[in-house]
């Protein structure tokens, strides 16, 4: 593996604490904010869920909630509750914490696993631009690319990390190619594990790893869809922006060894809310998961005003 996958995959393997069904995850850094990542909650939380469940029982979905913010540098504690065990699905609820205990729930997951069947299949039409789409060694990574950008749309603590994720960016506000055919605007990006040193290895056929990196990375642009309207990124000053809320449906076995293609939109916006979407397809153009996040989106009135004026 590449260093930054190296440090991902430690962050996502979590060490069993004396207490049963509680384990100790590692601490987030700072990224740009003084929060907590909400993908790390979101990576952590479906590890330890899946620590509790049988190999062959596979995650298919999660709904969590964040509920405050996580203080950088300092581990965090995951208590996982076997709410349902049943003969085909079981169902984990999983509370994750920092500091003394009962000190408060930062992150509250519940995520339900099944056993795979067989049975009818159908998924929905591919993105329109699907077989037309650039190839994702035709497009910069996303250091490179962010490094070509002045100013930097987003913290360089941020915008410049490499956290193990081989992200190539199809369509963006901030680098969107000519002849475009996104008709919503949204963030859609080729996604994969970081393998740009060929004589790297990259993940091990682990269904469970595979979900939880997947859901790190969920959270890493999808909410920022809602602030497109206004040109706008979290990284902005005096924009207010933070996930509240957070769902995944694993469709299908992933593998994120290959490429992965995120096509993000926004849905609402409205009340200080705004929602947005994703889906995930493979390469043979199989659906294979879909998430949906709520954020938090305070806009000072000088954006709003000179939205107005354009």
């Amino acid at each position: 593996m590449t260093p930054g996958l190296r440090h991902l995959v430690d962050i996502l393997t979590l060490e069993p604490d004396d207490t049963p069904d509680t384990y100790v995850g590692a601490p987030s850094s700072a990224d740009g904010v003084d929060a907590t990542f909400g993908g790390h909650f979101l990576g952590q939380a479906v590890a330890a869920a899946c620590a509790t469940v049988e190999p062959e029982r596979r995650i298919h979905s999660l709904h969590a909630y964040f509920l405050r913010g996580g203080r950088p540098g300092q581990p965090f504690r995951l208590e996982v509750e076997r709410v349902r065990d049943g003969r085909s699905f079981c169902t984990r609820r999983v509370r994750t914490s920092q500091g003394e205990q009962g000190s408060g729930v930062l992150f509250d997951l519940t995520a339900s696993f099944a056993v795979p069947e067989g049975g009818p299949q159908m998924t929905s039409p591919l993105p329109i631009d699907f077989h037309s789409l650039p190839s994702p060694d035709s497009l910069p990574t996303y250091g490179q690319l962010m490094r070509s950008l002045d100013p930097l749309p987003l913290p360089a603590e941020w915008a410049l990390r490499d956290y193990g994720l081989d992200i190539r960016t199809v369509d963006a506000p901030w680098s969107r190619p000519p002849g475009s055919t996104s008709s919503d605007g949204g963030i859609r990006l080729w996604v994969r594990a970081d393998r740009t040193q060929p004589d790297k290895p990259g993940l091990p056929e682990d269904p469970a790893l595979h979900a939880s990196i997947l859901a790190y990375q969920s959270d890493e642009s999808l909410a920022d869809n809602v602030a497109i309207p206004w040109g706008l990124t979290w990284g902005n000053e005096d924009v207010v922006f933070v996930s509240l809320d957070h769902a995944i449906w694993f469709h299908r076995p992933i593998d994120l060894n290959e490429w992965l293609f995120i096509d993000q939109r926004p849905v609402t916006v409205g009340h200080g809310r705004g929602l947005a979407t994703a889906t995930v397809w493979d390469p043979s153009g199989r659906h294979v998961c879909t998430f949906t996040q709520e954020a938090l989106l305070r806009i000072d009135d000088r954006y709003l005003r000179a939205g107005d004026d354009a």
